[in-house]
């Protein structure tokens, strides 16, 4: 490759040359400063018409799912590319579940030059071993106007958001000599969300699972749904005061609501693991509390359940807890499950204290389903003062051990996590043949 001490040394001989009047030392000068200036010129054209681009089959799954990275390499110049690598890596959580599928629009790729080839093979070998990713490097040659592409079947090892890097480009130009590089930052990621279980898996009963669910089917007012006001009467809350028709007619107006038959369940799922924060979680026992709170959330939504998640962990990016109002919409179980993905065992608030808090938020004559990995006297404590206050509870403890459950005057379920990896395979076969039937 010629660099600034390559055009000095040429200059050097030329000049050399001319003082000595050797024609042969002066010519090597003239030609290798004009190799050199060529060289430089090609080395800025050779990567300017190269497009990469990257394609996610899916940017949504659950773990053990698979996904089709393609790498669509095109050159829009009008030079060749001899040889190019382009070095992507897949996230690290991800392993390969086929072999990669190399095609190419034309049927002939020119020769590759030995020096760009070894070079880059060397390259290319670094890149596969570098942090144990799945490797999504290319090495290929492309002709103006020629397009390539790699696929690479991934499967998802576990839940987590996941960004991909940026791809680096590196091409030598048409005569092998200069290599050019340039780093293209692609904004692609994948979220994968945790497992989902049926509910009779779990030892939960999926009819009524949740005593106080069936109370709820009784007509109430939805408080998010305004259809008008009327007349302040005596006895009517100050909360349903509606400020705009009491300006507007001067007498005080309250708010009229439309009727909702819908039961609502807000799911309350604790993220810590072990008695205090500083003594780190649980990995095995925070993930199955996510899977449960999932699971949960998954029949809910199908038994047309209004259903939101709030919760006191921390995610990338959101400074304070985790909070999914309860909402009839399409993809309101996918916000819940992207939230689920994202979430972290970092603690905002003590687990009993959030209880209390975030009341303010169920929305009313809503059924709280609390999750937890672990049941302290103090989350008991609060559970009960929310009983007392006439909240509808359902506690779900995945802790290894949790006596005093059948003492609770509400629903309480125990949901330990599985111990052995025979448990986990039955439901994935029952998932899997679940998934064949409604395909």
């Amino acid at each position: 490759m010629f660099d600034e001490r390559w055009v000095t040394l040429f200059v050097f001989i030329g000049i050399v040359g001319v003082l000595m009047r050797s024609p042969a030392l002066a010519g090597l000068g003239v030609i290798g400063l004009s190799i050199a200036i060529i060289t430089k010129l090609l080395e800025r054209r050779v990567l300017r018409g190269v497009e990469y681009e990257r394609r996610l089959s899916e940017t949504r799954l659950f773990v053990d799912e698979t996904v089709i990275v393609s790498g669509h390499v095109t050159n829009h110049g009008r030079l060749p590319v001899i040889s190019l690598m382009v070095e992507d890596n897949a996230p690290k959580t991800f392993q390969p579940a086929g072999k990669p599928q190399p095609r190419s629009a034309s049927s002939s790729i020119a020769p590759i030059a030995n020096n760009a080839d070894s070079l880059l093979l060397r390259q290319l070998g670094e890149a596969e071993d570098k942090d144990a990713r799945v490797s999504l490097t290319q090495l290929l040659a492309l002709k103006p106007g020629e397009h390539t592409s790699r696929s690479t079947m991934l499967r998802a090892t576990r839940r987590g958001y996941y960004p991909f890097g940026p791809a680096q480009l590196r091409a030598f130009d048409m005569m092998g000599l200069s290599l050019a590089e340039r780093v293209d930052h692609l904004s692609d990621a994948l979220i994968v969300y945790p497992r989902v279980y049926p509910l009779d898996k779990l030892g939960i009963p999926t009819r009524d699972p949740f005593g106080a669910m069936p109370a709820m089917r009784r007509l109430i007012e939805d408080p998010s749904l305004v259809m008008g006001s009327r007349d302040y009467q005596y006895g009517d809350s100050f909360r349903q005061i509606h400020w705009k028709s009491t300006a507007h007619t001067g007498k005080l107006q309250t708010r009229v609501c439309e009727h909702t038959s819908d039961p609502t369940a807000m799911i309350l799922l604790n993220v810590t693991t072990l008695e205090h924060d500083w003594h780190g979680a649980e990995v095995e026992r925070f993930e199955w509390a996510l899977s449960v709170a999932g699971s949960v959330a998954s029949w809910a939504d199908e038994w047309g359940c209004t259903v939101g998640l709030s919760s006191n962990g921390c995610a990338p990016n959101m400074p304070g807890a985790i909070r999914i109002p309860p909402r009839r919409a399409p993809n309101q179980l996918a916000r819940i499950m992207e939230g689920l993905a994202v979430l972290t065992a970092f603690t905002a608030m003590q687990f009993n204290l959030f209880l209390l808090s975030e009341q303010s938020h169920v929305p009313f004559g809503a059924t709280t389903i609390v999750v937890t990995p672990i049941a302290t006297p103090e989350i008991e404590a609060s559970l009960l003062r929310l009983h007392a206050l006439g909240k509808r509870l359902v506690l779900i403890s995945v802790d290894r051990a949790a006596p005093g459950l059948r003492s609770l005057p509400f629903v309480a379920y125990h949901v330990p996590p599985p111990s052995d990896t025979a448990f986990r395979k039955e439901m994935e076969i029952s998932l899997g043949n679940a998934a064949l039937e409604q395909s």
